[in-house]
């Protein structure tokens, strides 16, 4: 058995640790929390870039949109204008040179100042190029649509030379029955 001096020892130290315990435990009775003032700032500072993150993003979605919708416009535009003609030429050679004329009227028509004077300089080439190609293609259909394209094209189309021209070919032009299509 213990020693009275032991009990009453042991008596002291339970009685001082929940004494201890209890004291930590409570925190004077105050039965709100704390603020923690650098908390709140990181979290008002979170807010504020997720907000800025959300409208950069519904930005960033808005210009996209818009893009898609004016590549989808122009699409169309240039789909209007790649048809045939009512009157179809007969030769080759004569629409080819029509395509020539109508190349030289597009690019006079649709750009001023100096683009112009490099094209009036540089159009002793260029057209004989053209009448190349178009003679190369070898469809009166091509040829006839490509003059059309370039005569009704409207001045939103002045830098869709290139589709207006490749549109007729892949519209009209012979399609190889056994080359399979680029991917």
């Amino acid at each position: 058995m213990l020693a009275p001096t032991d009990l009453m020892r042991i008596s002291a130290l339970v009685l001082s640790v929940t004494l201890c315990t209890s004291a930590f435990a409570c925190d004077g009775g105050d039965s709100k929390p704390r603020a923690d003032p650098a908390a709140a700032a990181r979290a008002k500072e979170k807010a504020e870039r997720d907000e800025v993150r959300d409208e950069l993003r519904k930005k960033r979605e808005a210009e996209q949109k818009a893009k898609e919708e004016a590549e989808a416009a122009k699409k169309a535009a240039i789909a209007k204008v790649l048809v045939l003609p009512e009157e179809m030429p007969k030769k080759l050679d004569k629409a080819c040179a029509a395509v020539a004329e109508a190349h030289d009227g597009f690019m006079n028509r649709m750009f001023e100042d100096e683009t112009t004077e490099k094209w009036n300089q540089a159009k002793g080439t260029q057209l004989p190029m053209t009448v190349s190609q178009c003679t190369k293609e070898g469809s009166l259909e091509v040829a006839a649509c490509q003059a059309n394209a370039l005569n009704t094209a409207p001045q939103e189309l002045a830098k869709e030379l290139p589709e207006l021209l490749r549109g007729c070919i892949d519209e009209f032009g012979e399609k190889d029955e056994g080359a399979t299509p680029p991917a």
